[in-house]
């Protein structure tokens, strides 16, 4: 299988799919992604990025915001959906090579499949649950709290975004040497 087809299969399927190419892409290629010293740099850039908007989220106090919206009946927006359709391989395997223990921790139909009873169990999470905000927290927060939110969600997604494409570009390189 080509780089390409290796890539475009990350996009489908439901969580599990996807977490078990993920799987597959670190026993294939992990050792070489964990020596790549660009990689690792990125991926250490992306860690702090996490780190400061999980800072400015705690001090929003957002967990206990959405945690109760979630216990309300209608539940809260960590749905079943989240969890199947918005994140890809690419980023859960930037997750494994973080160190973080991808599994599913559900398979209820009703929440995220990576919503534990603490809270997503990902390092780095898809888009939608990065630049989601509903009317919930716009109303209970300033304008500066919101704004300072978006900038370090902006920075965070700049850095996934920037080690997803390492990641492919590393990828495309091992498919060329295969070709080789």
């Amino acid at each position: 299988m080509d780089y390409k087809e290796i890539i475009s299969s990350c996009y489908c399927g439901d969580g599990g799919e996807k977490l078990k190419k993920a799987e597959a892409l670190v026993k294939a290629f992990g050792r070489g992604l964990s020596l790549d010293a660009g990689i690792q740099k990125q991926l250490l850039v992306v860690q702090d990025a996490v780190l400061a908007l999980d800072t400015h989220m705690t001090a929003m106090e957002m967990g206990k915001t959405c945690t109760t919206c979630a216990a309300t009946s209608k539940g809260g927006c960590c749905s079943a959906y989240m969890g199947h359709e918005n994140n890809d391989a690419l980023l859960l395997l930037m997750n494994l090579l973080a160190g973080v223990d991808v599994k599913l921790v559900r398979d209820d139909a009703i929440e995220c499949c990576f919503l534990a009873e603490t809270g997503c169990i990902l390092l780095f999470k898809p888009i939608f649950c990065l630049n989601y905000l509903c009317s919930r927290i716009q109303t209970e927060s300033s304008e500066k709290q919101l704004s300072l939110l978006e900038q370090k969600s902006g920075a965070l997604l700049t850095a996934q975004g920037q080690l997803e494409q390492s990641i492919i570009v590393f990828l495309q390189s091992q498919g060329e040497m295969l070709e080789e």
